[in-house]
């Protein structure tokens, strides 16, 4: 009878460890850009009232947004990808650091009635390779 408990008691430790277990994360990290994100992008935030500045190439992020601004380049650049509402996030960090720039993702934005490739920054502004300024964004890409 003892046996029997105590083979139960470690069956049930063992389903137990199976379904309580930390995933793995489902981000991967780089120095490199993604090639469809290379290139100049600008975006106006309605909410602020000005326009944003990003120029990504292959090792370099750059950020402005009204005469401030910072850059990664180099080695010094992580870039993390991460899934988030079936998109494919992509963020810029300090390497070695926890701390992160605004999150992107590619989605489509109506301008004019008709919808854009558009690279959505944090679910509420849309970024074009011009300066657009009245856009909306679809609810399926407004997520943070």
């Amino acid at each position: 009878m003892k046996n029997f408990k105590l083979g139960l008691a470690l069956i049930s430790l063992g389903f137990g460890m199976l379904f309580f277990a930390p995933h793995q994360a489902n981000a991967m990290i780089t120095h490199t850009t993604p090639r469809a994100m290379r290139g100049t992008w600008y975006g106006y935030s309605k909410d602020y009232g000005f326009w944003e500045k990003i120029h990504v190439t292959r090792h370099s992020y750059r950020y402005s947004s009204e005469g401030q601004g910072y850059s990664l380049k180099g080695r010094k650049l992580s870039v993390v990808y991460g899934r988030s509402h079936r998109h494919t996030i992509v963020t810029f960090q300090l390497t070695g650091h926890v701390a992160a720039t605004d999150s992107y993702h590619f989605g489509k934005a109506k301008v004019n009635g008709h919808y854009h490739t558009a690279l959505i920054q944090d679910g509420t502004i849309a970024m074009f390779h011009s300066k657009v300024k009245h856009y909306y964004i679809p609810r399926g890409y407004r997520f943070i």
